[in-house]
């Protein structure tokens, strides 16, 4: 699992960013791969652990959980 930080969550549209600790930068994440209970969502600041995948337009995050 990687570390990050969530430097963007658009809560309307419900996808944003976070950005990872190990090479600094940035990568899409949507809702579905928040791996937490009841409402879904990412607060700016926040620290995660996450994977990496292959999406549509490159890596994006999955499996997200709060740190």
């Amino acid at each position: 699992m990687r570390l990050g930080t969530v430097k963007q969550f658009d809560k309307g549209s419900s996808y944003g960013f976070i950005e990872d600790d190990q090479n600094h930068k940035s990568y899409f994440v949507f809702y579905t791969a928040i791996k937490e209970e009841g409402y879904k969502r990412l607060e700016v600041g926040q620290r995660v652990e996450f994977q990496l995948a292959q999406g549509k337009n490159g890596l994006q995050c999955v499996n997200v959980y709060l740190a």
